[in-house]
């Protein structure tokens, strides 16, 4: 009996490890904005408009410091480009034509954890993905991230009373899930460049510094994918077949 693709509710279900992890931290972007001037309902423009995850910190940051808005945007962008590698990457591995609205929906709403269920699920269990499911899974990440940005403005005066071990937490929950994400998806195949990736990032982070580290981390994973694609010549097998 064939699979049956996975609906929008599904999608809606199947977020709940992000949603859970996305309001304590969207909380704390909304008491961040609120220390640097922003009210809740500008922070909550903020989550609705650009969306941008961990670099929503960064933004209100920059313009609370007087930074102007065009090197505020500079700098986000330049944070935040490997996005434009989610579309292209998930495209590869989808078979079903898609629908335009649908795909405009759910692609705005690529943040790194939603990019990295829907890669889970179209590598290990394929037939189930759709773009309802995609649907589901990047509205409510999203509903949950614009939802704790504005309640975190809006009692960003009973945050400071809690311990400072709490709000110290809700700075590691972001990453760790994505670090989950990233173990769930990672096969044999993907070993050398992985430990490429690992050994330039912690390098550069030791000899330079951690911004400097994430941008030559992500340079070298770039080149080591090419070099294993091309000079190695060992395409990944969910790409045979479709070159």
């Amino acid at each position: 009996m064939p699979t049956q693709p996975a609906g929008f509710w599904q999608g809606a279900k199947d977020s709940q490890a992000i949603i859970w992890t996305y309001l304590p931290v969207s909380f704390a972007f909304g008491v961040s904005a609120t220390q640097f001037g922003f009210s809740a309902w500008e922070a909550l423009f903020l989550s609705c408009s650009m969306y941008a995850g961990a670099s929503q910190f960064l933004v209100v940051a920059l313009l609370g410091s007087g930074t102007s808005i065009w090197m505020t945007a500079l700098t986000v962008i330049a944070l935040d480009i490997r996005h434009l590698l989610y579309g292209p990457a998930l495209y590869n591995l989808i078979d079903n034509k898609l629908n335009l609205k649908k795909t405009a929906v759910w692609a705005w709403g690529l943040t790194d954890e939603v990019f990295a269920s829907g890669m889970i699920k179209l590598s290990q269990r394929r037939q189930e993905w759709s773009e309802s499911w995609m649907l589901g899974l990047s509205l409510c990440s999203w509903l949950s991230w614009a939802t704790g940005s504005f309640l975190g403005g809006m009692f960003a005066d009973q945050v400071s009373q809690m311990p400072q071990f709490l709000q110290a937490a809700l700075d590691f929950l972001l990453p760790a899930l994505f670090l989950s994400f990233l173990l769930a998806a990672f096969e044999r195949k993907h070993s050398f460049i992985v430990a490429v990736t690992v050994v330039v990032s912690a390098i550069a982070c030791y000899l330079i510094d951690l911004s400097a580290a994430i941008f030559i981390g992500i340079s070298s994973g770039i080149f080591a994918g090419l070099f294993k694609h091309y000079v190695l010549k060992k395409p990944d097998p969910e790409y045979q077949g479709q070159t």
